[in-house]
């Protein structure tokens, strides 16, 4: 459906003249802690973190499964592209990269062509070409044993430890280095400069960085006292952060500068590092936030548990009153910053009623970018378990919880329920729902998003299905495949058998009961042909599986027996 509608704007796009996707941006820059385009409107963009040029993610997702392995370019470019289709039928605006340089950078920081930098940039130029803006992270690095093309243990990011890398002079200038260098890189996929794609929305020069605490500075320190290392903790950190906002506008690179200010309560023990963020000249500061998190032992990834079960919509309350959790983001001292999240998820959470709450939360501190953490790729979906588990196919509450979540950070009512484990939204004609959830829908809905039972739709299938309107009157109806978890979904697990099992043949009666259907005509597609199902009246009924159909006002008038014998009889 979402390829359909990006070939018609491509075509659109084409016959106007236009050789790139360059039109589809406009420059964001923040004005009075609002983030604006170029023509004085506010930004609002809901999206995904993307993170198929990590070697981490196919070291930690797929090589330890036997996926994608060996690993071949051409394959990686299958699943990014595989990807983006999914997370724009999800509707996705934007997706954040954030980088680990220890893929394609030496201890210097110099940049060496490797199968991560080139995927990097395919990345980039596809999701330019999509109409996706790009929330850009640059320092990042998360250690794994696996993958065939590992990681550069030499590289500066992989020898500094996080903590040092806002205080060590040589990390600093090897940061840089990367930074400059990938800023002045051209993109083969499309010729432009990084620095010149249209598609970034924001620049983030560091991905959760570590402070240096009052132990740790008194070793450089030993007859220092409690405020001189207030003080030098805030200067250092304000100036750290002028230094790189000053770095990428002598690249020329005017995007608003992000600082990444990390989880709730982190702000408690670096109070002086965090004046120091409102004091510097970055343009916007981003958190995260992960109800559940808290609720497991360290390291989460050794302890899970199922955590569906739990009520997390209290939390979030506490979390937004709290400001030493983060409702420090209300304070005076942060109201010239524009508010982004960088990353959230759900812990161990299957449930599809958190999402929408969670928005509710973003919009009330002003975030106007919020980027799930992470898009489950196609090329290991099926074998991904643990701690953050999120697909379209694989997580269908999960998937249409994010599509009313969507709706909610676009200041759109939305309703959702501990009880019911699930959410809704009707919103100019388009009703969305993860579940079965009491809800009024006024007017006769144009588009149906869903998972299970409604008052317009029955159907007893586990997987996502979409009813969208299209030519002469008709119907087109995409049931998603049943889905069903066969291992424990809160579990990592690195044996190479399955999580989910994925049914694209299960059979289950369709009901759908809008007003006023009249007699309609049902077909599936079957390759590149539409077969007759069946004929009904009223309400539409039939024997359903995943896959695509047609329900028609009209008779189509196919010749059958020139189908079955050919043209040449």
């Amino acid at each position: 459906m979402k390829r359909f509608r990006y070939g018609l704007l491509a075509a659109s796009l084409a016959i106007a003249g236009c050789t790139s996707a360059d039109s589809l941006f406009q420059p964001i820059e923040v004005r009075e802690g609002r983030l604006c385009y170029a023509d004085g409107t506010d930004v609002n963009l809901f999206g995904f973190n993307f993170q198929s040029c990590l070697s981490f993610e196919h070291g930690a997702r797929m090589h330890n499964q036997g996926v994608l392995m060996p690993l071949k370019a051409q394959d990686l470019k299958r699943v990014t592209d595989e990807s983006f289709d999914e997370i724009q039928l999800l509707g996705a605006e934007v997706i954040r990269v954030h980088l680990m340089p220890a893929d394609f950078t030496d201890a210097e920081g110099n940049l060496v062509e490797t199968i991560w930098l080139d995927q990097f940039l395919y990345v980039m130029a596809e999701a330019q070409t999509r109409g996706l803006y790009v929330y850009l992270t640059f320092l990042n690095h998360l250690d794994h044993d696996g993958t065939q093309f590992p990681y550069n243990k030499d590289s500066f990011a992989a020898t500094y430890p996080r903590k040092d890398w806002l205080v060590d002079p040589k990390a600093m200038a090897a940061t840089e280095q990367c930074i400059r260098q990938l800023l002045n890189k051209v993109n083969p996929y499309n010729g432009q400069l990084l620095k010149k794609h249209p598609a970034i929305a924001v620049l983030e020069p560091v991905n959760e960085p570590g402070y240096w605490w009052f132990e740790k500075w008194q070793e450089k320190n030993p007859n220092g006292t409690r405020d001189g290392f207030e003080k030098w903790s805030y200067e250092n950190t304000r100036d750290y952060l002028n230094r790189m906002v000053k770095l990428f506008r002598e690249e020329g690179a005017m995007q608003p500068v992000v600082w990444n200010c990390g989880w709730e309560g982190l702000i408690e023990k670096n109070r002086a590092a965090f004046r120091g963020i409102a004091a510097s000249d970055v343009d916007a500061i981003s958190f995260c936030l992960y109800p559940g998190q808290r609720d497991l032992k360290k390291p989460f990834w050794e302890n899970p548990e199922e955590l569906s079960h739990k009520n997390y919509l209290p939390y979030v309350q506490a979390v937004s009153e709290a400001e030493e959790r983060l409702g420090w983001l209300r304070s005076e001292a942060f109201k010239d910053k524009a508010k982004l999240v960088y990353e959230f998820e759900t812990f161990c959470n299957q449930s599809g009623y958190i999402y929408p709450a969670m928005a509710a939360f973003y919009r009330e501190v002003g975030a106007q970018i919020a980027t799930q953490w992470t898009y489950g790729l196609t090329g290991y979906a099926e074998y991904l378990g643990g701690s953050h588990v999120f697909n379209l196919k694989t997580t269908p509450k999960k998937a249409a919880s994010f599509m009313v979540a969507k709706q909610q950070f676009k200041d759109v009512d939305t309703i959702y329920s501990f009880e019911s484990r699930s959410s809704g939204v009707f919103h100019e004609g388009t009703l969305i729902y993860s579940g079965e959830i009491e809800m009024t829908v006024p007017s006769r809905p144009q588009s149906i998003i869903g998972v299970g039972h409604s008052a317009f739709v029955n159907y007893g299938g586990t997987g996502l299905y979409f009813i969208e309107p299209c030519e002469n009157g008709a119907l087109h109806l995409t049931l998603m495949p049943d889905t069903q978890f066969i291992r424990p979904h809160w579990k990592e697990l690195h044996t190479g058998e399955p999580v989910v099992r994925l049914d694209d043949e299960a059979q289950h009666k369709f009901e759908l009961k809008l007003p006023a259907l009249g007699k309609r005509w049902i077909y599936r597609r079957e390759g590149p042909r539409w077969v007759p199902v069946t004929a009904s009246e009223g309400a539409v009924r039939f024997a359903a599986q995943p896959g695509e159909y047609l329900i028609e006002q009209e008779k189509l008038m196919i010749d059958r027996k020139l189908l079955e014998e050919g043209w040449g009889h």
